[in-house]
């Protein structure tokens, strides 16, 4: 494994064990690994992607908000916890009017027009040079989650340089987002799981379906991911 993935399955967060995004976040995330950065994710659930992103980065500054409560609280010595929505632009500028940050990660509610609205506020957040990480893509693929005409899996994936078209957000910030993006990979899970995400059995990528559950680890069972390029 990479260093990455390998801290992920430590910390057992799914971006490793299940989607396999530790692996295509490693290449663009090295970069910046023994650096000073500040680091925002939207987005707790048990933790474990905070720990992860700790260790391997051993100066960063670690940001995260959550909307359940219970996910507030000290998971490491750099790692600060906010109770607010992924949505709610008054409280992040409240939160964070001082700092800029290096990474973005909105691994939220995967709501397609909350990864929209995040985006137009918090893409101003990123320093020049830094990445913005828009996660779970594939729920773009699931009526349940998609509450907006811009479907973002089908934005990223067409994106070639030209300006993007975002009704749903307002004309200033697609203006700056065209003005200052660089570019866009999306990412889809090549491979079979390393654990299934239901019943925790360790695949270690061998089986496309699970042994114990039969649950579909292959990547028929999408996964997708995306990293969008500061200039």
């Amino acid at each position: 494994m990479d260093p990455l993935t390998d801290l992920g399955v430590k910390y057992d967060t799914d971006k490793s064990t299940f989607h396999d995004f530790t692996r295509f976040y490693e290449k663009h995330f090295k970069k910046f690994r023994n650096e000073n950065i500040n680091i925002l994710e939207l987005g707790i659930f048990n933790g474990g992607s905070l720990l992860m992103l700790e260790e391997y980065f051993p100066n960063a500054n670690i940001y995260a908000i959550d909307i359940d409560a219970n996910c507030i609280k000290k998971y490491g010595s750099r790692i600060q916890t906010y109770l607010c929505s992924q949505t709610d632009e008054t409280k992040l500028q409240e939160l964070f009017s001082d700092i800029d940050f290096d990474i973005i990660i909105d691994d939220g509610s995967h709501m397609t027009l909350h990864q929209l609205e995040s985006l137009s506020f918090l893409f101003k957040k990123v320093k020049p040079g830094g990445l913005y990480v828009c996660e779970d893509l594939h729920t773009s693929l699931i009526k349940s989650y998609v509450n907006s005409e811009t479907i973002p899996l089908h934005l990223f994936e067409k994106y070639d340089g030209t300006k993007l078209h975002v009704p749903e957000i307002s004309d200033e910030s697609v203006e700056y987002i065209n003005n200052n993006l660089m570019g866009i990979e999306v990412y889809k899970k090549e491979k079979n799981a390393y654990k299934c995400y239901k019943c925790h059995t360790i695949n270690n990528y061998e089986f496309e379906n699970c042994k114990n559950c039969r649950t579909d680890l292959s990547p028929n069972n999408s996964s997708y991911t995306s990293i969008m390029f500061k200039k």
